[in-house]
């Protein structure tokens, strides 16, 4: 079954190595986690993400009132939050983040909270505050992505959508510097469920209003977390119960942020039905090139070399330079950099054949050179960058002025 063409995937080779070298070695021991964990399921890193979002609410005097990534208490146009837990707002964001989440063959997304959180020492004096960061997430099916933003949309309509989630949980005391942990929390919540060791009884519907006013379109937008019972589920969608909640409170972004956060994870789900065979019944060049990609989006390197090999193993003759830069990037990413360099040679030797691929083919020359660098050929690494830089990459301009004299 050859349904996922190769043009499906080759946009995904954005996902160059133009960073830094210390975000490099973070990855090759992010990678270290991955593999040490059941892989029952797999979990993909950031895909898209929100911030600077507006918090709208209703104020005691009837006016309304708005901070950026907080909704401020009822009274706040007047007089300031005079606790440390009034000046968290009635809810609060750091970002809201999407990640990929397989379980065996199907996929399912992450929706990740982060926010501002505390307690006090004694709750019932209020006293002595400590404040930390906090996430919590939501796994449900990736389809319902469609369904939270459908490409038949109309302005100045609502609409409320169930997400019927898998799993969820809540991790207090979240420091930026142990990303993984949203990674591992999220493994552990869908092991537990899959596993029958946890029954998940909570819910998250998301309710929309899409507004256009001349030219100014925005998304309102609320998070309801309930449990999961059909007419609590029947009631938050409701179009009436919006319009009631609405007149309270919203969170509200531009138009094109909200399109790109829903629209920027979409990319990443693969037609798995269609696209994706069970190795067992399909052992086709193409299918094993589909799953090679599929485990290097979801950041299983090791996962994606070895389905490329297959791949080159049924087709030694393929002339496609994407196989070969994809897991010339994975064996980077794991730090195999002679291994990386040996398939940069080779997607190089072999010339796109349309010109819509050019682009791609290029970045090879860049990924090469980071490979170099860090087999300490600081003259090999300058040469790939400005030959990169000639046939018109950009990204590689930073690096010949950093590195190159």
């Amino acid at each position: 079954m050859n349904i996922i063409g190769l043009a499906t995937f080759k946009k995904y080779l954005f996902l160059v190595l133009f960073i830094t070298p210390l975000l490099i070695i973070a990855q090759n021991s992010e990678f270290e986690s991955v593999v040490s964990q059941d892989d029952f399921s797999s979990v993909s890193p950031v895909l898209s993400q929100m911030n600077n979002i507006k918090g709208w609410s209703l104020q005691d005097n009837g006016a309304w009132y708005h901070n950026i990534d907080r909704i401020p208490m009822s009274y706040e146009n007047k007089s300031k939050p005079e606790t440390p837990r009034q000046e968290l707002g009635l809810e609060n964001i750091i970002t809201l983040e999407l990640r990929r989440v397989m379980v065996g063959k199907e996929q399912y997304m992450a929706l990740i909270h982060k926010y501002r959180d505390g307690e006090y020492e004694f709750p019932i004096l209020e006293e002595d505050w400590t404040g930390f960061n906090s996430f919590e997430f939501y796994v449900f099916r990736g389809d319902k992505l469609q369904e939270i933003l459908p490409d038949d949309f109309e302005y100045n309509t609502k609409w409320g959508v169930d997400l019927d989630a898998l799993a969820r949980g809540t991790y207090r005391g979240y420091s930026h510097d142990d990303d993984d942990v949203v990674e591992d929390e999220i493994k552990k919540a869908v092991l537990a469920v899959e596993k029958g060791e946890v029954v998940n009884n909570w819910n998250l519907v998301w309710g929309l209003n899409a507004i256009k006013n001349g030219e100014d379109e925005v998304f309102r937008f609320q998070i309801v977390k309930t449990f999961r019972k059909e007419y609590l589920v029947d009631y938050y969608t409701d179009v009436e119960t919006w319009e009631m909640n609405i007149t309270r409170s919203f969170w509200e972004v531009r138009s094109n942020v909200f399109k790109s956060f829903i629209r920027d994870a979409e990319e990443y789900l693969v037609d798995i039905d269609e696209g994706l065979v069970d190795i067992y019944y399909d052992s086709t060049y193409q299918n094993y090139y589909n799953w090679g990609v599929v485990r290097y989006q979801m950041a299983d390197y090791q996962g994606a070399i070895d389905y490329f090999r297959k791949a080159v193993s049924v087709n030694p003759d393929t002339d496609d330079f994407m196989l070969y830069a994809f897991r010339g990037n994975a064996f980077s990413k794991k730090g195999m950099y002679q291994d990386a360099i040996g398939d940069f040679d080779k997607a190089l030797s072999l010339q796109p054949k349309e010109i819509m691929d050019y682009s791609n083919w290029v970045k090879n020359y860049f990924n090469r050179g980071v490979s170099k660098y860090y087999l300490n050929d600081l003259y090999g690494a300058c040469k790939d960058w400005n030959k990169a830089l000639e046939l018109g990459f950009g990204q590689a301009h930073d690096y010949v002025l950093e590195y190159c004299e």
